[in-house]
């Protein structure tokens, strides 16, 4: 991961050790700010979250989409100031988001400022009782799930009650990196949390691929079903009041040494066969400990014999989901 705030030394020195609460860099992320008049009325037509709900307290969470339904990136908003919003969502479906909405963009009063030359993009995640203690470490006070702070300049998103985005500066980046009592732990610790949340970001080969719930956005606050009409919403409605919708997302584990990439086959055992059942999201390899979030049948059970597809001895156990599935 290439970055303007943090280096590739700094990045290999950090530890994969467990601990209690940690604060993570996140070069992979990004930051995208979309301001002028039309803001806000822009990206409501565009996305799955109803902005009428932002406030400068919270976030939101959400899904852009394609006309079919398949989505280009799940983010999260969050609001400046008044016509001024900022995105935050992995690089790749930042990317492509920005692309399409600029395409259209040429019809309102909205700009964008892609912000990896302003922004840096950290995590927050542990024990409860310990990141609240780290946040206020940081100066904030504790949040509730869904709420977001500001305090000179940066800006705390709490995804849970124990896992956080935090948003910067790049001098408050460095600040931030070489204060000495701050416990830093690499990408990889955070990524196994949002993964055992049951959190997705959007890596290139899953782009254009997926409609929301899919990826389990119903069961996390991020599909409004009554804001009106936006870019996709008729699929996603489909899928919603038609039971059209035959998958979804669901957190798996293996002890492994490798890690599998985004788009890689899942097979399920039928009998004494195996046949291609799913895809994998996202992934991660903490100490020999595999976790994964994969889109399988919705009808997947513990039971259900599944493996990767490249290596058939690694066999995948189902975990629960911290939701549930509507």
């Amino acid at each position: 991961m290439q970055s303007s705030w943090i280096q590739a030394e700094q990045l290999a020195h950090l530890s994969n050790q467990p601990s209690a609460a940690c604060i993570v860099p996140l070069p992979g992320f990004d930051v995208l700010r979309v301001h002028g008049p039309d803001a806000e009325k822009y990206l409501q037509s565009q996305t799955t979250c109803d902005l009428r709900r932002l406030t400068p307290d919270n976030f939101l969470r959400g899904a852009h989409c394609d006309a079919k339904g398949k989505m280009w990136s799940v983010f999260h908003l969050l609001q400046q100031s008044n016509n001024d919003l900022l995105v935050v969502a992995y690089r790749d479906e930042l990317a492509a988001s920005l692309a399409q909405w600029q395409k259209f963009g040429v019809f309102s009063k909205v700009s964008f400022e892609p912000g990896q030359q302003q922004w840096a993009v950290f995590g927050i995640t542990g024990a409860e009782a310990d990141v609240n203690a780290l946040v206020q470490q940081l100066g904030f006070t504790m949040l509730g799930s869904g709420q977001r702070q500001q305090q000179q300049a940066m800006h705390l998103l709490a995804l849970t009650n124990d896992h956080y985005l935090l948003l910067c500066s790049h001098q408050q980046a460095h600040q931030l990196l070489n204060d000495g009592t701050l416990p830093f732990a690499a990408p990889t610790r955070w990524l196994q949390a949002h993964i055992q949340h049951g959190f997705c970001y959007l890596e290139q080969e899953s782009i254009g691929q997926y409609v929301p719930q899919m990826l389990n956005l119903q069961a996390q606050d991020a599909i409004s079903f009554d804001k009106g009409c936006y870019l996709g919403q008729e699929m996603v409605a489909r899928m919603k009041y038609l039971g059209k919708n035959k998958r979804a997302a669901y957190i798996l584990s293996a002890t492994a040494n490798s890690t599998p990439v985004a788009g890689s086959d899942i097979e399920m055992q039928l009998d004494t066969n195996w046949r291609r059942a799913g895809q994998v999201i996202n992934a991660v390899n903490v100490n020999q400990q595999l976790w994964l979030l994969a889109v399988l049948p919705n009808d997947t059970t513990a039971n259900t014999q599944l493996r990767l597809a490249t290596e058939p001895e690694t066999l995948l156990e189902l975990q629960p989901l911290p939701y549930t599935l509507q």
